[in-house]
């Protein structure tokens, strides 16, 4: 077992290694992530907090694959006494495609799971527009829609994001 970590350690340096000389296919970000209900998801819930991790691997110099995963705490109103907060964990892959040096484009498919037990799994999507600051800063609009049986929700997001 201690071998096969050493291997893997080694491995993994080395490729780290390579990767800084060459143009780096990875990226790393992690992101602070706010929403805003809409439709059904509003007349319940106010407002929506909390931060994701996404890997993104260029197979183009204008398009790259993502893996996004994340937590979004949502409070309930204070209408609905009896509800207590929402919280979801979106897991979605897609692309991103970039328009200039700084704007891009991001479409995402996945799945969304309930912190709730019993809340079950949604189909998940998520189209944005981005906007790049700097090779470490970025900010993303985007609209999430769930969908689970006969529920849909949605929520207009944004992802300030830095970059490893």
């Amino acid at each position: 077992m201690k071998k096969l970590f050493f291997i893997a350690a080694l491995t993994a340096a080395s490729f780290a290694g390579k990767a800084q000389d060459e143009a780096q296919p990875l990226a790393f970000s992690i992101g602070l992530e706010a929403a805003l209900p809409m439709g059904n998801l509003a007349d319940y819930v106010s407002f929506g907090i909390g931060g994701s991790a996404q890997v993104d691997y260029t197979i183009a110099p204008t398009l790259a694959l993502t893996l996004n995963a994340g937590y979004i705490h949502m409070s309930a109103k204070d209408d609905f006494p009896g509800l207590s907060s929402v919280g979801y964990i979106p897991v979605m892959g897609g692309i991103k495609y970039a328009f200039t040096e700084q704007l891009y484009g991001s479409a995402q498919l996945g799945a969304t799971f309930y912190s709730k037990s019993g809340g079950g799994t949604s189909f998940t999507y998520a189209p944005g527009i981005g906007y790049k600051f700097s090779p470490n800063f970025d900010i993303l609009l985007k609209y999430t829609g769930w969908s689970q049986k006969d529920v849909e929700e949605s929520a207009l997001g944004l992802r300030l994001a830095y970059t490893f």
